[in-house]
Formats: C-alpha cells, sequence, structure tokens
C-alpha cells in the first residue's frame, strides 16, 4: 500500500511541476489598402505556449465563420489563416484573431482597407 501511495505522490508531483503557458501571437497585418475585388489572405500563429491551441477569428468584435467568400483555416497546430475571396466595401474592419490554450489566450488585431471606400 505504502508503494502505491509513493507512486501517486510522485505522478501528483511530476505533472504538477509542467507548466503550461498560454500562447503568445505573433503580429500579423493585411497588406495595404486592397482594390475591391482583390483576394486578402492574413495569417495568425502562435510563436509561445503549448498546443492544442483553439484559434478564433473576429471582424470589428463579431465571431467570423467559414462563409461563400470568408474561409477560416487552421493550417497546422500552430498556424490559422483567414482569406477572404474577394474584398468589398463592407470588408472594411478591425480583423482580430484569438488563440487560447488550457492556460489561457491573446489576441492580436490588424485593419483592414479597401481603397477608395
Amino acid at each position: 500500500m505504502a508503494l502505491l501511495y509513493a507512486a501517486l505522490l510522485l505522478m501528483f508531483l511530476i505533472h504538477s511541476s509542467i507548466s503550461v503557458d498560454a500562447p503568445k501571437i505573433g503580429p500579423f497585418q493585411f497588406s495595404g489598402e486592397l482594390d475591391v475585388g482583390m483576394r486578402a489572405i492574413v495569417v495568425c500563429a502562435a510563436m509561445t505556449g503549448e498546443p492544442p491551441f483553439h484559434f478564433t477569428w473576429f471582424k470589428d468584435g463579431h465571431k467570423l465563420i467559414d462563409t461563400l467568400g470568408v474561409s477560416i483555416k487552421k493550417f497546422d497546430d500552430f498556424t490559422s489563416n483567414l482569406v477572404i475571396a474577394k474584398v468589398e466595401a463592407d470588408s472594411n474592419g478591425n480583423y482580430t484573431c484569438k488563440v487560447s490554450n488550457s492556460a489561457g489566450y491573446d489576441q492580436k488585431s490588424a485593419v483592414l482597407s479597401v481603397k477608395g471606400i
């Protein structure tokens, strides 16, 4: 019984000493002012922290989902891509990537500006 207790205590101590860091996102931006009809692609990458990561994209504070014209793809364990197939006047806005894991989250934003709008 004492051996079982010692083994359980050792497993607890080892598990407790392993810490998970919250993610930190690298900076990202859209490529300057875009013309109507152009494609916009931006990449959000967790530069630090431990997976699994959960990526969420927002436009002006509202959660984005995969729709016709907007594609959100997790590229690998550390990266998510947002693709706007054809920017329009209503594409203008503040886009935010939020990355979270069991230790916390980070978020960064970039402004998309359509020329002449």
